[in-house]
């Protein structure tokens, strides 16, 4: 046998070995075998590190958003006419970190509803890409996603049409009106306990519906006439 071809047997042995003891010993295979066809983890999304609400508060202030956001118990100026963006007292407990940030650096990505839009269809935000740093969005949206209302009612009602059902997230998408207390008029995914009450609903549907506002969740659906 010549000495090469020794080499790749020797070679093939070896990693014949390893495997075999990994998998006698019951261990996992090395990650690349876990990974997609994008050569990254299953299962992996975009996390970003957790900041300082107070710094991030600070933002908020530098950057005046508070022109187009009102922010209840802040003590901002109210934006009056000028509020071409959702109120977000209420929006820290309805997001992950990530979706705040991602609204920022991408206002078009989602538009709550659209009164939010501009004539070409995006969002009326302006651009803070070649202003902000990296530090300020990771304060921003952590301030963002500490916001809560001062006080809130057990639940709450309000009334809209439904825009798209998802069963496999028990969720529903309404767009709503104004609801008292707790939202703006806006176009919103919502959990829904229990599941059963999306049984029927279709697009189109108008309907009347309860939150809960601990929980977050549409509790109560009672369809309207069209």
């Amino acid at each position: 046998m010549r000495r090469q071809d020794r080499g790749y047997l020797i070679l093939f042995l070896l990693l014949a070995i390893t495997t075999w003891q990994g998998l006698a010993r019951g261990r996992e295979q090395p990650d690349y075998h876990k990974r997609s066809k994008g050569h990254h983890p299953r299962g992996w999304s975009f996390t970003l590190p957790q900041g300082d609400a107070s710094k991030g508060r600070e933002v908020f202030v530098k950057f005046a958003c508070f022109a187009c956001h009102r922010v209840a118990g802040e003590g901002f100026p109210d934006p009056g006419a000028a509020a071409v963006g959702p109120e977000l007292t209420q929006m820290g407990a309805m997001h992950p970190l990530e979706f705040f940030a991602e609204s920022v650096i991408h206002p078009d990505a989602v538009i709550a509803h659209d009164r939010f839009k501009a004539n070409d269809g995006r969002s009326m935000m302006r651009t803070v890409n070649n202003l902000m740093t990296v530090e300020e969005l990771i304060n921003l949206s952590a301030y963002l996603a500490s916001l809560r209302p001062p006080a809130m009612p057990k639940s709450v009602t309000g009334e809209g049409k439904v825009i798209g059902v998802v069963p496999n997230r028990d969720s529903v998408v309404v767009e709503h009106g104004e609801i008292q207390g707790f939202m703006e008029p806006m176009t919103m995914g919502y959990k829904v306990l229990p599941s059963a009450l999306l049984k029927g609903l279709k697009p189109g549907d108008r309907i009347r519906f309860t939150v809960d506002t601990e929980k977050k969740a549409i509790i109560k659906i009672e369809k309207l006439e069209n």
